[in-house]
């Protein structure tokens, strides 16, 4: 735990400045609602040519929203850090659900893995954007460092999985179709 908060701390103590004051919640907000995932998957869907991106997509969010918020964050129930440590001023809105894992970084990386295994130029820019929302939900002192890393581990197994799992019931779905004809 000393660990922990030695980074957090770090955060605040080094890298903390106005100008990201401003950025970082903005990042972490838009991890939250989806918002970058959400614009992909619009693409997708509206796109002809990428709709099966946004079934991948779909799924991976399901399946990170049962994971992570139903299973994971009620079996772990961890205090966050901020209310382990009252000192911090948070710069951005509390949390009221446990902090491990992060649901935020989860969701991120379950995305970019999808996109990077649809899309590798995709990917790496979803990439770029999950390492950044795991980065924000540390400078707002909302997650310990365990909370993001295993957010970011188990977003990108659970995308895999999605992303397999999509592929693998489109495959049975389209031997269905191509047998009764």
């Amino acid at each position: 735990m000393e660990l922990e908060y030695s980074i957090l701390d770090f955060f605040q103590n080094n890298i903390r400045n106005p100008f990201l004051d401003t950025v970082m919640p903005i990042i972490s907000l838009s991890g939250g609602y989806g918002v970058a995932i959400i614009i992909v998957f619009i693409a997708a869907i509206i796109s002809k040519k990428h709709k099966r991106l946004a079934s991948k997509l779909l799924s991976a969010s399901a399946l990170s929203f049962v994971s992570c918020n139903l299973i994971l964050k009620p079996i772990v129930n961890r205090i966050r850090p901020y209310d382990l440590d009252n000192t911090i001023v948070l710069i951005s809105k509390g949390e009221s659900d446990a902090s491990f894992p992060s649901g935020h970084t989860f969701y991120a990386f379950a995305a970019a893995i999808v996109c990077f295994m649809y899309n590798k130029k995709l990917g790496a820019v979803m990439f770029v954007y999950a390492v950044l929302v795991a980065l924000s939900r540390l400078y707002l002192y909302v997650h310990f460092p365990t909370d993001v890393l295993f957010g970011m581990i188990f977003g990108i197994i659970i995308g895999i999985i999605a992303y397999k799992l999509e592929d693998y019931i489109f495959s049975k779905h389209d031997d269905l179709h191509s047998k009764s004809y």
